[in-house]
């Protein structure tokens, strides 16, 4: 496990989606359970400017909370995370939230809420592993707002800076990502001494029992049509599942794959990872995902693409 400086200030920052918060919040319980004073922050996909009572500290960065209410379709993973946090610990969290931001203005953003906060250290986590990539991956999944997470993070460079990456295999089913390209990446990662160890969320665990408490209240409070498949392989794993899994009606055509692997949590030391990128330099200017998308394509038009490669069975 990471060695977490006693009595600090740690943002866990979701690395691209309203549920990778949720997939980090057993880190968040873990620090917490320790005296640490953890901050959580979202790339979200929520309509942040319908959310009613959300306090906008710039034109760009929100304060969700659990007084807020959801805007209009329903969609605020971190809204009923803040009010199932209530409910538990008698305590008020904040989600700081952010959208459709590059490189550039998020990492604005982490400047803003490291001196607000009086941050010591950031952790980025990832649901899924496709935040691992360079970008001549066989398949990459959806990389664009992981990229930016990790490389805003990696511009805060007076924190302690860390990525975690949890519910292994899932992308393979939707995204065609290889789990292969994935465990490359990943010894080549801990061949280089940037790897910091590997946890496991076991369901008889401290941190296991409140994570299943917590997603089945937010599912509970959203619709079937917003409940996360990355986060939900993680409780289906918990549970024994294993093989191709119908988590919801959306997923009947194209069942998850969970194993015991999808309860692993990778952690790695954030700038090693960050400056192996090829397109490091450009992609810190960007002020969008779509330049960040664009960035990565070129890079995939002018390099040869890895060959399609499966685990032996």
């Amino acid at each position: 496990m990471t060695p977490w400086p006693a009595h600090s200030s740690i943002l866990i920052a979701g690395c691209g989606g309203g549920f990778d918060v949720v997939c980090a919040l057993p880190l968040a319980l873990h620090l917490k359970a320790r005296g640490q004073a953890v901050h959580l922050s979202s790339y979200s996909f929520s309509e942040l400017r319908e959310i009613e009572g959300a306090e906008k500290l710039n034109s760009r960065l929100y304060r969700v909370h659990a007084d807020c209410q959801p805007p209009a379709n329903g969609y605020c993973p971190e809204l009923w995370l803040c009010r199932w946090w209530r409910q538990h610990f008698a305590e008020d969290l904040s989600v700081w939230c952010y959208r459709r931001v590059g490189v550039a203005p998020l990492a604005e953003i982490f400047d803003l809420l490291s001196e607000r906060l009086s941050l010591d250290a950031i952790v980025v986590v990832d649901g899924g592993v496709d935040g691992l990539f360079l970008g001549n991956e066989h398949e990459l999944g959806t990389p664009e707002t992981d990229t930016a997470s990790l490389l805003a993070a990696y511009t805060q460079s007076k924190l302690a800076r860390y990525c975690a990456f949890t519910a292994f295999g899932t992308e393979g089913t939707n995204y065609e990502v290889r789990h292969a390209d994935a465990l490359q990446r990943m010894a080549e990662l801990i061949g280089q001494g940037h790897g910091l160890g590997v946890s496991a969320l076991l369901p008889q665990s401290y941190e296991g029992k409140l994570y299943a408490d917590c997603l089945e209240f937010i599912h509970a409070n959203l619709g079937e049509q917003w409940h996360s498949h990355m986060a939900g392989s993680i409780l289906c794993a918990m549970r024994g599942g294993f093989g191709e899994q119908i988590l919801s009606d959306r997923c009947k055509d194209a069942p998850i794959w969970v194993s015991p692997l999808t309860l692993l949590y990778w952690f790695f030391d954030l700038p090693g990872l960050a400056e192996q990128r090829p397109y490091l330099q450009p992609a810190l200017k960007t002020e969008s995902v779509g330049q960040i998308h664009d960035l990565i394509q070129d890079y995939r038009h002018k390099n040869q693409i890895i060959p399609r490669r499966d685990i032996p069975c």
